[in-house]
C-alpha cells in the first residue's frame, strides 16, 4: 500500500497539515509494531565494528539467489529493453515513458521476508545512470540490475526524485563533481520482487561528468545542445562513499571515454565486482573513509564545537556553498564526531522514519570492548528520528522537507537559503567561512566556555601544525582523524556523564544526604558549566536526550568520570589571549586586505622601476656629454700644439714651451676635474647637467670677449714670470667649472699703479660669470 506523508510536495497548505500532530503512530508499510521493536533493540545491540556477512551467502539453499534472479529476469525480459532505450527515449514523447513491470503473484511482504530472510541486505543495491536530456530534462537512463531497476519503476517518487539529487545544480561548472545523497523506496503495494529495502535510508553517491556532442559517435536525436551531462549513481544500504568514491570516478571516466552512452557492460561489470571488493567494508571503520576531520577544523577552527552542540540539540542547520562533493563531506565529517553515528542513519532519510523510537538498556559491560562501552554511554544519541531528516545535498525540489523541526542539510541553490516559512536556525556559507544565526539568543546558547575554548585551541593547534606537512611528515597519531575522533569521543562521554552526576547530587541534595564527589566533596566545584549550563538545559528538552535518558544506566558517571577534559586548566588572562586571537583569525585579514597589499605591492614595484629607469637615463647622459667634451677638448687641444709650435730661433721660444707645458698640465688637471664631476652627480638629474653646461657657455663667452691670441706678462719679485695666452685660458675653460682650491697657481698686475697683487700667490682670480679676471 502507498503511505501518505505530511512532508509531501502534493499536501494541502500547512494550516492545514498534521505536520506537528505527533498523536497518530508512524506508519509502516512492510513491518509491525513488534517487528519494529525487535530490529530496534537488534540494531542498539550490534557489534559496531564487526564484518560484515558475505551477501552471497544469506540462504540456505544454494540456489535461492539464482532462483530470485531468474524470477527478475523473467519479469522484465519484455520490458528491459525498452524501459531505458539509452538516450534516445525521450525522443519519442515529451513526458517520461510509464516505468512498468510484468506482475508476479508474491506480495511485497512476502518478497521483503525473502529478500531478508538471511538477516543481511545487500550492500551495494545497483547502478544507474542519469541523463540530463535536452527534452524533458534529468531521467533515469539506465539501471542494473533487474532489483533496482523494478524498485525504480515501482516508486514514482522516487524515480521523480532520483536525478535531481545525482545532478545537481551547477553540475555544469565543474569538469567532474560528487554528489552524496539519501533517499527512500516506497513501493506502491504492487507484487515486485526487489532486493531494495523499503522504509528505511537507502545512500547513494553520484558522479557527475559532461562531454561535447561533437564527440559522440552515436549521437541521438534528442541531444539539441553543445555538451551532454550523465551521472553515473551507486545505490547502498550503507554510507560506504569512501570505499566507492574511488572506484566510481574510474568507471565514470571510463564510461565517457567510449563516447557511445549506449554501451552499458562496463556498468554491469562495474556493479558485480563492486560487492565483492567492499566485502568486510561495512564496518565503522570503512565508513570514516572519506570524512576528513583534519579539513573541517581547519575550516571551521574553534566553531567546530559550535556546529557539533548545535547538531546534538537538534537545530536547524544548513551549510550553503559549491562544490557539491566538500559540502557534503564536511557534513558527514561533522555527524562523524558523535560515535558510531554513521552506523546509525536509517532513519535520517525522511521525516516520517522512526524505526528507533525506543532503546533498550544494556545490562553488561566490557570495558575492553569499545563498542560495548559506547552502547552503555547510550551512543549514538538518536538526533534524527521523528520529524528530523540528514540530507547533504538538497535539491529544489526537496524544499517541502524543510517543515520538519530539525534537519542537517547542504544546498547549493540559494531560493532553499531564503525560505521564511522554513527558517534555518544556522546558515553556514562554506565559501565565505560565515555563521548566520537566525536568532541571537540560540547563538548565546551554544557560545564556547572558557574551558571549550582551551579545549578547541589545543585540537586546532594540533591539527594546524601539522596541517601544511607532506602525508609521510606528518606524526603517526597526534593530530590524526582518529586522535581528533578520540578527542571529541572523550568530550562528548565526559558531558554525557555530568549531565548523569548533575543530576545524581541533585536528588542527593533533596534527601539531604552528604555525597563525596570526584576530587573532594560535591559541590566544591562547578560540573555543568565548564559545558554551558544553558547548553545543558536546553539538550534535556530534545527527544534525543530522552531517548538517551531512558536507555542509559543513571550511575554511568562511575563509567566516565564527570569533568571537561580542560576543567581547571584555563584562567581569566588565558581566555582573554584565545579570545583575541580567535578574533583576530574570524576576521580574515590576509583575505580582506590582500587586494590592497597586492595593489601597493605592484605600484610600489612599478614606481621603483620607474625611478630607476630614470635615473639610469640621467647617468647615460651625463656619461654620453662628459665624454663628448673629453673629445672636443682633445682635439682642440692637438690642434692647438700643432698651430703654435715656435721657431728654434724665436727669442721667446722657452716662454712658450712653459707655456705649452702649463697648459699640458691645466689639461691634466681639467681631466681629473671631469673625473670627480662625473662621480659627483653619478645620475642625480638633468638639473645639474644643464647648471654646467650653462655655466661653460658662459666661460666660452667671457674669454671670447677678453681677444683671442693675447699675451699677459706678469713681472713680480715674488713670483716668476709666466706668459698665458688667452687662447689657452679659453681652452682650459672649455674643460668645465673648477674649485677655485684646485685651480693653477697664477699671479696678475695691477696695470694701473704698478703694484703688487694682495691675492696670494698660487691663486688667481674668478669673476662671477665664472671667467678668468681681467687684469
Amino acid at each position: 500500500m502507498s503511505t501518505t506523508s505530511p512532508y509531501s510536495p502534493t499536501e494541502k497548505p500547512r494550516a492545514d497539515s498534521t505536520l506537528f500532530d505527533f498523536s497518530a503512530p508512524p506508519n509502516h508499510t512492510n513491518h509491525d509494531h513488534d517487528d519494529d521493536e525487535g530490529e530496534a533493540e537488534f540494531l542498539d545491540n550490534v557489534d559496531l565494528n564487526a564484518p560484515s556477512p558475505n551477501p552471497d551467502v544469506f540462504s540456505s539453499a544454494p540456489d535461492a539467489k539464482n532462483e530470485r534472479d531468474s524470477i527478475w529476469r523473467g519479469s522484465t525480459a519484455s520490458s528491459s529493453s525498452s524501459m531505458y532505450p539509452s538516450s534516445s527515449m525521450a525522443s519519442s514523447s515529451k513526458s517520461r515513458p510509464p516505468l512498468s513491470t510484468q506482475s508476479s503473484t508474491m506480495s511485497s511482504t512476502t518478497v521483503s521476508t525473502l529478500m531478508t530472510s538471511g538477516g543481511v541486505t545487500p550492500l551495494v543495491l545497483g547502478v544507474a545512470v542519469v541523463d540530463f536530456n535536452h527534452l524533458i530534462g534529468p531521467t533515469v537512463e539506465f539501471a542494473y540490475p533487474p532489483s533496482l531497476q523494478l524498485a525504480i519503476q515501482d516508486d514514482e517518487d522516487w524515480m521523480r526524485l532520483l536525478p535531481f539529487l545525482a545532478l545537481p545544480d551547477g553540475a555544469h561548472l565543474s569538469e567532474e563533481d560528487y554528489s552524496y545523497f539519501h533517499c527512500t523506496y516506497n513501493g506502491s503495494g504492487s507484487q515486485v520482487p526487489t532486493d531494495v529495502p523499503s522504509n528505511q535510508t537507502l545512500f547513494g553517491i553520484s558522479c557527475n561528468r559532461q562531454l561535447a556532442a561533437s564527440e559522440l559517435t552515436r549521437r541521438p536525436s534528442d541531444v539539441t545542445r553543445s555538451m551532454v551531462q550523465k551521472a553515473v549513481v551507486v545505490i547502498a544500504s550503507q554510507p560506504v562513499f569512501g570505499p566507492i568514491r574511488d572506484k566510481l570516478g574510474v568507471v565514470t571516466r571510463a564510461y565517457f571515454a567510449q563516447r557511445d552512452f549506449t554501451q552499458t557492460e562496463i556498468l554491469e561489470d562495474f556493479y558485480t565486482s563492486l560487492e565483492s571488493s567492499l566485502e568486510g567494508k561495512s564496518g565503522e571503520g570503512a565508513m570514516y573513509i572519506g570524512t576528513s576531520l583534519r579539513e573541517l577544523v581547519h575550516k571551521f577552527r574553534h566553531r567546530t564545537l559550535v556546529l557539533l552542540k548545535l547538531l546534538i540539540l537538534q537545530k536547524r542547520v544548513m551549510l550553503y556553498g559549491y562544490p557539491v562533493e566538500k559540502l557534503c563531506t564536511y557534513q558527514y565529517s561533522l555527524v562523524s564526531l558523535i560515535p558510531g553515528l554513521l552506523m546509525s542513519l536509517r532513519d535520517s532519510g525522511s521525516p516520517d522514519l522512526d524505526a528507533k523510537k525506543t532503546r533498550v538498556r544494556p545490562t553488561s559491560l566490557r570495558t575492553s570492548d569499545r563498542s560495548s562501552l559506547l552502547r552503555y554511554m547510550g551512543l549514538p544519541l538518536q538526533v534524527f528520528g521523528k520529524d528530523s531528516f540528514f540530507q547533504p545535498y538538497m535539491p529544489l525540489q526537496q524544499i517541502h522537507m524543510l517543515q520538519a523541526k530539525s534537519w542537517l542539510v547542504g544546498t547549493t541553490n540559494q531560493i532553499v537559503t531564503q525560505q521564511k516559512d522554513c527558517k534555518y536556525d544556522l546558515l553556514v556559507n562554506i565559501d565565505t567561512n560565515t555563521f548566520e544565526f537566525s536568532d541571537p539568543k540560540l547563538e548565546r546558547l551554544v557560545t564556547l566556555t572558557p574551558a571549550d575554548r582551551k579545549w578547541m585551541d589545543d585540537v586546532v593547534r594540533t591539527v594546524e601544525e601539522s596541517y601544511t606537512l607532506p602525508e609521510g611528515e606528518r606524526p603517526g597519531f597526534k593530530g590524526s582523524d582518529d586522535d581528533l575522533r578520540a578527542r571529541f569521543e572523550e568530550y562528548l562521554c565526559a558531558a554525557l556523564s555530568s549531565i548523569k552526576y548533575a543530576d545524581f547530587l541533585t536528588k542527593a541534595k533533596r534527601q539531604d544526604t552528604s555525597i563525596v564527589g570526584v576530587g573532594g566533596p560535591a559541590g566544591d566545584g562547578p560540573i555543568l558549566s565548564p559545558f554551558n549550563e544553558q547548553w545543558i538545559a536546553s539538550f534535556k528538552t530534545t527527544p534525543a536526550h530522552d531517548i538517551w535518558n531512558g536507555c542509559t544506566d543513571p550511575a554511568l558517571f562511575d563509567i566516565c568520570e564527570p569533568r571537561h577534559p580542560c576543567e581547571g586548566k584555563v584562567n581569566a588572562v588565558s581566555d582573554l589571549g584565545l579570545r583575541l586571537a580567535e578574533g583576530f583569525h574570524d576576521l580574515h585579514l590576509d583575505q580582506q586586505l590582500g587586494p590592497t597589499r597586492d595593489a601597493l605591492s605592484s605600484a610600489f614595484a612599478a614606481g621603483s622601476s620607474s625611478i630607476f629607469k630614470a635615473f639610469d637615463g640621467v647617468r647615460s647622459e651625463v656619461n654620453t656629454r662628459l665624454q663628448q667634451q673629453q673629445r672636443e677638448r682633445e682635439e682642440r687641444a692637438s690642434t692647438s700644439k700643432s698651430t703654435s709650435s715656435p721657431s728654434p730661433l724665436d727669442p721667446g721660444s722657452s716662454t712658450s714651451t712653459s707655456t705649452m707645458s702649463s697648459n699640458t698640465n691645466t689639461a691634466g688637471t681639467g681631466g681629473k676635474q671631469l673625473e670627480d664631476i662625473k662621480a659627483t652627480l653619478g645620475g642625480i638629474g638633468s638639473f645639474f647637467g644643464s647648471r654646467i653646461n650653462n655655466l661653460r657657455n658662459a666661460n666660452a663667452s667671457t674669454n671670447a670677449n677678453n681677444g683671442a691670441g693675447q699675451v699677459q706678462v706678469s713681472n713680480n719679485d715674488n713670483n716668476p714670470s709666466t706668459l698665458r695666452s688667452s687662447s689657452a685660458g679659453k681652452e682650459e675653460n672649455k674643460g668645465g667649472l673648477r674649485p677655485m682650491s684646485l685651480m693653477g697657481g697664477s699671479s696678475n698686475t695691477n696695470s694701473n699703479n704698478g703694484s703688487n697683487n694682495n691675492t696670494p700667490s698660487g691663486f688667481g682670480t674668478l669673476s662671477r660669470l665664472g671667467g678668468w679676471g681681467k687684469s
